[in-house]
């Protein structure tokens, strides 16, 4: 399915080397999938502790982590799945100390003060830590989505990206369904990471599944434990956004069984008829009756241990059935003729738009080992969406079509602790998104001005369609903790290989508007479409030996960073790293060998190349106290081109496809196209 890799992997990973060595005398900010604890080791006298142990265990799980304190009194434990964790402290001659409850997020330092009392090995002190009011050490403006909010706040739909939108900054976009607005930045410049793998449809620049544009979501509720919007500042770990960076975290079983189920429904039966609808249902003689409207959101998850503190199991399913009518409200209709009506009534009524879903989730953890825990997820998304290419009280059903969108990721995690301070994260994930869809009519499309806008008849402009990514990425991140230092370096290889089917305007369209005749006689939109005497024409061909509206816009992204969290003194850090991004895009498979065009400079088969994406990151944080902090940051960021723009490329060359476009009633005639 992949193409022999070019060059330029074996330069990144020479950079990459030589980063990370680079970076050893001056990696992460904000982690994907993971938190860190991390802070000091006291005595009564507030003198530091050298060579005392650091222990965090998972109180779900039972994952254990160890830290030794340096010269200087600092420990780091890094690289901790989210959740709630016993610290234990221990140093000669000192009592333990144990907190309990210690709270991990996704992409945070946890700081933490242990204070160790003189007495014996036998003699524990414990005690139960509060959360930080403010996160100290973070350089980058974030705001993490936990599980407590993710279960409770309430959210129509059923789409956790909503959660986004209680972030200060972060909209519902409004030039485009589905996506976010960071900063007043468009969707297409976001970044979505679920466990750490990109969730992104690099074709339209959307989520995986292209989540609340047609599917109300990819992920279930259920499955999401926490999420981080890096707004802005963040690490060179992170790039391929000039908006966003999300990253999401499934949840996984623990030691203990948990379960639940739910079910949401809602039937026309508790709504009233809209006015318009009634209106229109008068005019047209039909009885006042309500169109069928239900909703229906179920399902369920379950998660456990399957050998305890050694693997764990978590599933999760999600089902949603909508029947939602779709009315078709002309402006004007009922002003017309009684054999306009009589012509056009047939061909107005009100659809069902159907939006059936379900989403699967499985995820197993496995400690292989006390140096080695395996993480591997499964999730599939069927969607099928009736009539729901094209809808509107505009629309006919005849415009419109069948949406359909499946999605198949399967992610894992290798954590490998080397050392106490050495550790390293491979991560993979091979996925699919297939969306294609369907037309309900074989005719021409047809618009007819309302002097209101255009009643749609005929298939739609688009369909049928398909677009279709295949992925495989591979990310490797490697940790190295030494003093007040925490080092990190990796390299993330994502392989998109992309089909695109989008024969735009392929079966011709007529428009129908106001159109004065030679007689002097003046007619409207409907009465021309009466009288078979359209305004405009327009249509595109497939051109001789090419793939006319077929095209391959494959991506492939490298990336290589380095990184390092300076924690210079109890009160500031320091965060440096720099990010390197190559964006290969598929070459064009023809070239318009017009020689106006040569004369000119303009090469159709040009493949450009971006090499000097450099991205420095330099952030830091000052701590007045525990509820007062400084930050500030610079950076620069790239953003990704989209398969989109690539595909219309390619396809609007010229010689790949043309069109036909007739502005009079007596060129259309003349064409025979009447």
């Amino acid at each position: 399915m992949f193409r022999k890799l070019p060059l330029v992997i074996t330069h990144l990973l020479a950079v990459g080397m030589c980063l990370a060595l680079a970076v050893a005398s001056v990696v992460a900010q904000s982690q994907a999938t993971t938190g860190n604890i991390e802070g000091r080791v006291l005595d009564p006298q507030q003198a530091v502790v050298t060579g005392a142990s650091v222990t965090a265990v998972n109180q779900a799980t039972g994952l254990e982590k160890n830290a030794t304190v340096d010269d200087e009194g600092n420990f780091r434990l890094i690289l901790l799945p989210p959740g709630s964790y016993t610290v234990r402290a221990t140093g000669q001659g000192f009592a333990q100390t144990e907190l309990r409850d210690v709270a991990v997020t996704v992409g945070g330092a946890t700081p933490l003060e242990l204070n160790l009392s003189v007495g014996g090995t036998s003699e524990s002190v414990t005690v139960s830590a509060e959360a930080p009011i403010v996160e100290t050490t973070r350089t980058s403006v974030s705001t993490t989505v936990n599980q407590r909010a993710i279960e409770n706040l309430p959210v129509n739909g059923r789409n956790y990206l909503d959660f986004a939108t209680l972030t200060p900054g972060v909209v519902r976009d409004p030039t485009r369904g589905g996506d976010l607005s960071v900063g007043g930045q468009k969707g297409t410049l976001n970044n979505l990471q679920v466990d750490g793998a990109d969730n992104n449809n690099t074709f339209f620049g959307q989520a995986f599944g292209r989540t609340g544009v047609r599917p109300p979501y990819q992920f279930s509720e259920e499955s999401v434990q926490e999420f981080q919007v890096n707004q802005n500042g963040f690490s060179a770990e992170f790039g391929r956004a000039g908006g966003a960076v999300i990253n999401v975290v499934t949840k996984s079983g623990t030691n203990e069984f948990h379960g639940g189920v739910f079910e949401y429904f809602r039937d026309e039966a508790l709504n009233a008829n809209t006015s318009n609808l009634k209106a229109t249902q008068a005019q047209g003689n039909r009885p006042n009756q309500r169109p069928p409207s239900q909703i229906n959101q179920f399902g369920g998850r379950i998660g456990g241990p399957i050998v305890k503190n050694r693997a764990f199991f978590f599933f999760t399913y999600d089902g949603q059935r909508q029947n939602l009518p779709n009315p078709v409200e002309p402006p004007n209709f009922f002003a017309q003729t009684a054999a306009i009506q009589a012509l056009l009534l047939p061909r107005l009524n009100t659809y069902p738009v159907n939006r059936d879903q379900d989403v699967y989730m499985a995820k197993t953890d496995i400690s292989l080992n006390n140096s080695n825990q395996l993480s591997v997820r499964f999730n599939r998304q069927n969607f099928t969406g009736v009539n729901n290419e094209f809808t509107g009280q505009l629309a006919t059903e005849e415009h419109s079509g069948n949406s359909l969108a499946k999605t198949t990721t399967f992610s894992g995690t290798l954590a490998s602790t080397i050392s106490t301070s050495v550790v390293n994260e491979f991560r993979f994930q091979f996925a699919r998104d297939a969306e294609p869809g369907t037309a309900n009519s074989e005719l021409p499309e047809t618009q007819i001005n309302t002097d209101n806008g255009f009643l749609l008849l005929g298939r739609n402009n688009f369909s049928p369609r398909e677009t279709t990514i295949k992925r495989a990425q591979f990310i490797d991140n490697l940790s190295y903790v030494r003093g007040r230092h925490n080092f990190k370096t990796g390299v993330d290889f994502n392989f998109d290989r992309v089909l695109n089917f989008f024969p735009g305007f392929f079966s011709g369209q007529y428009t129908f508007s106001t159109i004065t005749l030679s007689t002097g006689e003046r007619l409207n939109g409907y009465q021309a479409f009466q009288r078979n005497i359209p305004s405009g024409f327009t249509q595109r061909f497939g051109l001789p030996n090419t793939s006319g509206p077929t095209t391959n816009p494959d991506l492939t992204d490298y990336a290589v960073f380095a990184q390092d969290d300076w924690r210079v003194t109890p009160k500031l850090t320091f965060n440096l790293g720099v990010r390197y991004d190559y964006q290969s895009l598929a070459a064009p498979p023809l070239q318009n060998p017009d020689p106006v065009l040569a004369a000119a400079g303009l090469d159709t088969g040009f493949q450009p190349e971006d090499k000097n994406n450099v991205a420095p990151r330099l952030g830091f944080s000052y701590a007045f106290d525990d509820k007062s902090v400084v930050r500030g940051g610079y950076g620069i960021f790239y953003g990704r081109t989209t398969g989109i723009m690539l595909g219309t490329a390619h396809s609007g060359n010229g010689i790949q496809t043309t069109g036909v476009t007739l502005s009079s009633n007596a060129a259309i005639t003349g064409a025979g196209l009447t």
